[in-house]
C-alpha cells in the first residue's frame, strides 16, 4: 500500500478545480532528503501565493474496513520507501512455516505500478534488470515476480490511465471503484513516500496507520523521519514576504511613472481675412 495512492496529483491525472492548475504539481521525484524533507515549504509557497489551499489526501478514511485479513491481529510492517517491500517474505511476518519465502500474490495499491519503467541508461526488459540483479522503489515488484508472486494492481480512481509505461512484467491492473476487497491477505505493508506526498499530509499518514485493524511495526532498519516538520508556517511567511515586496514594487512603480501627457499644441498658418480670400487678379495699369 503506497500513500501517495490518496494525493491526488491532476499533473498525472484527471484534473479537479478544488486542486488548482496542473503545473502545481510539476514535481521532480526521487528518494532523497532534498525532495523527501526539504522541498515543501517551497512547493507549500507556490500554493499559496496560487491562492490554492495545499492539498491534502482524500479517501483514506475508513479504507481498511474495505479488506478482510486472514486473522484476528494482522501484521504491518511500515517506511517510507517502498523499496523495502521488496525485501519481504511471509518469514518477516513470521507467517506459515520459516520455509515459506514466496507470496503467492502481491496486490498493490499505488498511482505507480513500480513494475520497471525504462530509462536511457536502464533495463529496457525484465532479462535485463534480472541481470543488474538490483532494485529500488520503482521496480520492487520484478522481485516477487521473480520468485514466482502473481502480481496485481490496483490505481486510485484519479488516475484511470495509469502509468504512461507499460510494466516490464505481466500485471493485472485495475482502478478503484472504492467497493470492498474480496481477496484475503495475510500482511499488509504501508510506505509514506515522502517525495510524493507532502509533509503537510503526514498526520493523515499517521492516522491510516493507527487506524490499522492489527499489530504495526516500523521496518527495522530503515530510515525514518516523522512526522517531518511541519512546513506550511515558513511557507505562509515566505508568501507574506512575496506579496509585501509586490505591493511595494507596484507602489513604487506607480510614484516613479511618468506624468500623463498634456494636450498636444498644433501650429496653423494664419488666416486672410474673409474677403481676402477671393483669388486676386492684377488687372490694366492706369494710364501715367
Amino acid at each position: 500500500m503506497d500513500f501517495d495512492f490518496f494525493f491526488h496529483n491532476p499533473f498525472e491525472g484527471v484534473p479537479a478545480e478544488h486542486l488548482g492548475d496542473a503545473s502545481l504539481y510539476d514535481w521532480a521525484h526521487a528518494e532523497n532528503r532534498l525532495l523527501r524533507d526539504i522541498i515543501w515549504p517551497f512547493r507549500a509557497d507556490e500554493f499559496i501565493r496560487a491562492g490554492i489551499e495545499p492539498p491534502r489526501c482524500e479517501g483514506y478514511a475508513d479504507f481498511w474496513d474495505r479488506f478482510t485479513f486472514t486473522s484476528d491481529n494482522p501484521p504491518l510492517f511500515y517506511a517510507d520507501s517502498n523499496l523495502y517491500a521488496g525485501r519481504l517474505t511471509p518469514i518477516h511476518y513470521a507467517l506459515f512455516d520459516l520455509n515459506t519465502t514466496v507470496w503467492r500474490e502481491i496486490h498493490l495499491f499505488d498511482a505507480h505500478h513500480d513494475s520497471g519503467y525504462p530509462h536511457e541508461h536502464g533495463p529496457e526488459t525484465f532479462e535485463e534488470w534480472r541481470e543488474l540483479g538490483q532494485y529500488s522503489c520503482e521496480d520492487w515488484m520484478l522481485v516477487h515476480h521473480d520468485r514466482g508472486s502473481q502480481l496485481s494492481l490496483t490505481y486510485p480512481a484519479w488516475r484511470p490511465d495509469g502509468d504512461s509505461h507499460s510494466p516490464m512484467v505481466p500485471l493485472c491492473t485495475t482502478v478503484d471503484d472504492g467497493s470492498d476487497v474480496t481477496t484475503q491477505f495475510d500482511a499488509v505493508f504501508l510506505c509514506r513516500s515522502g517525495a510524493w506526498v507532502p509533509s503537510w499530509c503526514d498526520d493523515q499518514f499517521t492516522a491510516l496507520l493507527h487506524s490499522f485493524p492489527g499489530r504495526t511495526q516500523l521496518f527495522p532498519g530503515s530510515e525514518w523521519n516523522h512526522p517531518r516538520p511541519d512546513p506550511l508556517p515558513t511557507a505562509r511567511r515566505m508568501a507574506g514576504v512575496f506579496a509585501d515586496i509586490r505591493a511595494r514594487l507596484v507602489d513604487l512603480e506607480t510614484r516613479m511613472a511618468p506624468p500623463e501627457p498634456g494636450p498636444r499644441l498644433t501650429l496653423r498658418e494664419p488666416s486672410l481675412p474673409e474677403q481676402d480670400r477671393s483669388p486676386q487678379r492684377i488687372g490694366p495699369g492706369r494710364g501715367r
